[in-house]
């Protein structure tokens, strides 16, 4: 009885923990652009289809969203009797932390159409020591051969190699020396059992491989299933 109440109990932990390394998150700081102090109470929020997850920036300025699943956002920020702001094609990697650059609200303007918003395009600043490569669904479409994951794989380093056997292998090392992480999972017979298609982010480490994943000296490829919304996205 004791042990069957241990594994219950560690059931919840096992799965929280499965789910924050297929999450990521995002973090700022928020400023008036009149007076350059911190802006706390500033709501900064994604839209994941007609929900929205978000959070007030704290004393400081500073916001943290999470958890989010691996796909691409678009932040708004809002701040009474300032103007709304939102910055695109934000990138989240599971067990990963986007940074995003500081944010400055001018005062609210109006126009004939309402209240204005500031709209720019995020640029990547995501602290990442390991040797990786990420691709998503728009660079994927533009890859010769990208209904072949392998082919795909290859295109993205040249660490990659491909036998005439369309087997995958690292350079320098074996050519079963290395590991898929599907969605979380790590794929039992090192294949993809995915469609290139239903892909919502692809990373290649060639090395400094996260200790969640494992120990491979080979490398390591994690791959993202598309989000329902995300592929409503790609589809427009």
């Amino acid at each position: 009885m004791k042990k069957f109440i241990l594994c219950c109990a560690l059931i919840p932990f096992l799965l929280a923990q499965s789910f924050s390394q297929n999450t990521g998150e995002i973090k700022g700081k928020v400023y008036d652009s009149q007076n350059k102090q911190t802006l706390p109470g500033a709501y900064v929020y994604v839209k994941v289809g007609d929900n929205m997850i978000g959070t007030a920036t704290d004393i400081n300025g500073n916001f943290t969203i999470k958890p989010l699943n691996a796909g691409i956002y678009t932040i708004f920020y809002k701040y009474t009797g300032k103007q709304t702001a939102e910055v695109k094609d934000v990138p989240v990697d599971p067990a990963r932390i986007t940074f995003m650059d500081d944010k400055y609200l001018d005062d609210t303007v109006f126009s004939v159409g309402g209240e204005e918003a500031v709209i720019t395009a995020f640029r990547d600043k995501i602290i990442d020591p390991e040797p990786k490569i990420t691709i998503r669904p728009k660079e994927i479409k533009e890859i010769a051969g990208k209904n072949d994951i392998n082919l795909i794989i290859k295109s993205m380093t040249s660490q990659v190699m491909v036998t005439e056997n369309k087997e995958l292998y690292f350079r320098g090392a074996r050519n079963d020396n290395f590991v898929y992480i599907i969605d979380g999972v790590k794929s039992p017979d090192g294949k993809a059992h995915i469609p290139s298609g239903a892909i919502g982010s692809l990373t290649v480490y060639t090395g400094g491989v996260p200790a969640q994943y494992g120990d491979f000296t080979g490398g390591c490829i994690v791959i993202e299933s598309m989000g329902y919304f995300d592929w409503l996205n790609s589809q427009k």
